[in-house]
């Protein structure tokens, strides 16, 4: 350890992280005969297995992915025989699987034995619960899927299914404690590293004010530019007609359009390279021009390509665009569990699932209508016999050892991509259409700091990093509901979300998510936790920030396989938006269709990374067994 990393205090005790980078809990586990046991940690005392409450590395953590890779790579396991029979076996306990199990027993068999299998250490898939505790005071964050976007948009079935769980508001407004950083008048900072623009420079404001963009480390003529872009209101299609724009802005990629007619050069493209990468994982050098126009990014002024957005009526108990848990959609994972398990935890209502606390020894007892078995990778999945009319058998690992199961029916909830290696009743050409899937990584990192007094002092409430390791930094969502307070001063500790991306700009899209994959799974902890000190000391340093001595916590949730797409094969392109998919042929289509009595669910299947495609397509699949 050098110098610097003491200074950033990399040497220094944070919430468990010494703990093996919160791999305590996947190691424990896979050592477990069943889930109804407790971990045993490596110090040798007995913890209750509670995932949430580890830091370190998390999402994908260690322990997770290994035995997949390894079919994937064609290594085999010799499985006992559990003497286990179900109804339904589903794999992947995220919310897709999840639903999947509650919508069998609803729609199918009240009385069905459900099997649950997930290779994580937890429940929810990418709905992913983070908590820490810093003096004394639980902190709770999203690792991953945030939010419930644009309910009134949700299919019917998806709809269906939120009412059922207790969510009968879609707006989060009487929960927000917003108003604690808007009474302080805090504004959005932008922060420019050294590494990119020559010199650290934290600009506070709107960066069309002169006033702000004075100190910004751009050239004269980049300034004029980025506040021409920002103030976006220059039509560059000006004098076309609406079906000539339409052919201009579905042809080109936004860099590609503002280049070609905004005339941007290139210090305001390095600026806004990582744009995108919140809401699509991937950089403006590939989103394209129309999803650029449909997400409201600057360039387009007032235009109107005639494009139908979609929107439905709000009705009575639905007037709001979206709905925000402290732990994001993690919560609606712990109402499904709670529906399938209800000797899990406490409390029946919406806000009482934000606090209730979950006995995770309670998800894989025998006497349970459902199991959930965690730390469980599904290696092999087969008809009894050959006969697709027939039973099916599902082999799995854990740890070192595997273990077989049989079920009358089986749902698929994990990644498209890995089916064909484990099943070999997989047909070619669905195998074909399997491949087609590809999805972007991501890391959405989490960090408890002991106060919040350095933003105040900088009069910032996010900031945005163009050129930075993480391309944004903010509090996570500002909600107290269900007896969870939200902090109210600059006095109390909080955690910061910060967004990293990892990608090869000029790359294709599935290239660039490829490469960033593989450059995510060689990323340590380590490495992750000195970005986050060094880039918090800078940008903070001047409001008083001591990296050493304010960060109390960090959890990493780690995505190598993020967001669901499909990329047509010939063109390259990439299905951001299915609805509007140019090509005849949809690959996602083909590769939901039935497998015998394997039926397939998961976002993969919508190409659709949404939580109401995951429960939309655990309808669809649940009920493929009744047509």
């Amino acid at each position: 350890m050098d110098k610097n990393d003491k200074r950033l205090g990399m040497g220094l005790p944070i919430d468990r992280r010494d703990f093996l980078n919160g791999v305590g809990v996947a190691l424990g586990a896979s050592l477990l005969a069943s889930c109804s046991e407790s971990a045993t940690m490596l110090d040798g005392s007995a913890t209750p297995y509670y995932p949430p409450a580890e830091t370190g590395m998390r999402g994908s953590h260690p322990g997770s992915f290994e035995n997949a890779h390894a079919v994937v790579e064609g290594d085999t396991w010799k499985a006992k025989a559990a003497g286990e029979h179900y109804d339904l076996i589903v794999v992947g306990a995220g919310i897709s699987g999840l639903t999947s199990a509650y919508i069998y027993l609803r729609d199918v068999d009240p009385k069905a034995r459900i099997l649950i299998l997930d290779n994580h250490d937890d429940f929810g898939g990418h709905a992913k619960r983070n908590e820490f505790n810093v003096d004394g005071k639980m902190l709770l964050a999203f690792g991953g899927t945030m939010y419930i976007t644009a309910p009134h948009t949700y299919p019917e079935v998806s709809k269906q299914v939120m009412l059922e769980l207790g969510i009968d508001r879609y707006t989060d407004k009487e929960f927000s404690s917003a108003d604690v950083f808007s009474s302080r008048n805090l504004e959005r900072g932008t922060f420019f590293d050294k590494e990119t623009f020559g010199v650290d420079h934290l600009a506070v404001g709107d960066l069309t004010s002169d006033d702000v963009l004075e100190g910004a480390p751009l050239s004269a003529p980049a300034k004029e530019e980025l506040k021409r872009l920002m103030t976006n209101e220059i039509d560059y299609l000006e004098g076309m007609s609406q079906s000539e724009r339409r052919d201009v802005i579905e042809s080109l990629s936004w860099s590609e359009y503002l280049r070609e007619y905004g005339k941007f050069g290139d210090e305001v493209m390095t600026f806004i390279q990582k744009r995108p990468h919140g809401g699509w994982a991937i950089g403006v050098d590939i989103v394209p021009a129309w999803l650029a126009y449909d997400e409201d990014y600057p360039g387009f002024a007032e235009m109107d390509l005639g494009y139908d957005d979609g929107e439905q009526e709000a009705n009575s108990y639905n007037d709001g665009m979206g709905f925000r848990y402290p732990d994001g959609n993690a919560s609606v994972a712990r109402l499904l569990v709670r529906k399938l398990i209800p000797d899990v935890t406490s409390g029946s209502t919406m806000e009482d699932i934000v606090m209730a606390k979950f006995d995770y020894d309670a998800l894989d007892r025998p006497k349970n209508q459902t199991c959930i078995r965690l730390s469980s990778t599904a290696i092999n999945l087969q008809h009894i016999n050959g006969d697709l009319n027939g039973d099916v058998e599902v082999s799995y690992a854990r740890g070192d050892e595997a273990y077989k199961v049989s079920a009358s029916k089986v749902i698929w909830a994990g990644y498209h991509t890995v089916l064909p290696y484990i099943c070999a009743d997989v047909p070619k050409k669905q195998a074909e259409a399997f491949s087609s899937s590809v999805r972007a990584p991501l890391v959405y990192t989490n960090v408890a700091i002991r106060n919040w007094k350095s933003l105040d002092n900088l009069g910032i409430g996010s900031v945005s990093c163009p050129g930075s390791f993480f391309s944004s930094v903010r509090p996570t969502h500002p909600i107290s509901i269900g007896g969870y307070q939200y902090p109210q001063s600059p006095d109390e500790p909080l955690v910061l979300y910060m967004l990293h991306v990892p990608l090869e700009p000029g790359l294709s899209a599935p290239d660039q998510f490829r490469a960033g994959r593989y450059a995510l799974l060689d990323t340590d902890f380590e490495t992750f936790e000195r970005n986050v000190r060094e880039q918090l000391g800078r940008m903070l340093g001047a409001g008083g920030f001591d990296p050493a001595r304010d960060i109390a916590g960090i959890t990493v949730n780690r995505w190598p396989h993020g967001y669901a797409y499909s990329v047509d094969e010939a063109s390259g392109d990439v299905a951001f938006y299915p609805e509007r998919w140019p090509h005849e042929n949809k690959p996602w289509i083909e590769a939901r269709k039935n497998i015998g009595n394997i039926a397939i669910a998961g976002t993969d299947a919508a190409s659709n990374a949404m939580t109401e495609s995951a429960i939309e397509e655990a309808h669809r699949a649940v009920h493929s067994f009744l047509s």
